[in-house]
C-alpha cells in the first residue's frame, strides 16, 4: 500500500514539476530575454570585428620551393622477399 502511495506522489510530482519547467521555458518573457541576449552578443562581436587591427605583410619571399631533386638519396635497398631466397655458396 505504502509502495503504491509513494509511487503516485513520485509521478505526480514528476509531471507538475515538467509542466513549470515547460511552461517557464516556452514563455513570452523567456522568448524575449533569449532574442535580447543574442543581440547584445550580436553587438558585441559586431564591435569587436570592426575593433580589429589589420597586419601588414610580411611573410613575402620566405617560403623557398625545395623539390628534392638535386639531392641524391643515400638510402640503403632493402627487399623482404631477398631474404627468403636461398644462398648457392652454402
Amino acid at each position: 500500500m505504502i509502495k503504491n502511495t509513494l509511487s503516485v506522489l513520485i509521478f505526480i510530482f514528476s509531471i507538475t514539476f515538467l509542466y513549470f519547467v515547460g511552461n517557464i521555458y516556452f514563455s513570452e518573457n523567456q522568448e524575449s530575454k533569449v532574442k535580447k541576449n543574442r543581440d547584445t552578443i550580436a553587438k558585441k562581436i559586431q564591435n569587436n570585428i570592426n575593433n580589429l587591427q589589420i597586419l601588414a605583410n610580411d611573410t613575402d619571399n620566405v617560403i623557398e620551393f625545395n623539390s628534392g631533386y638535386g639531392k641524391e638519396s643515400k638510402k640503403k635497398e632493402r627487399n623482404f622477399w631477398k631474404l627468403f631466397k636461398k644462398k648457392t655458396n652454402d
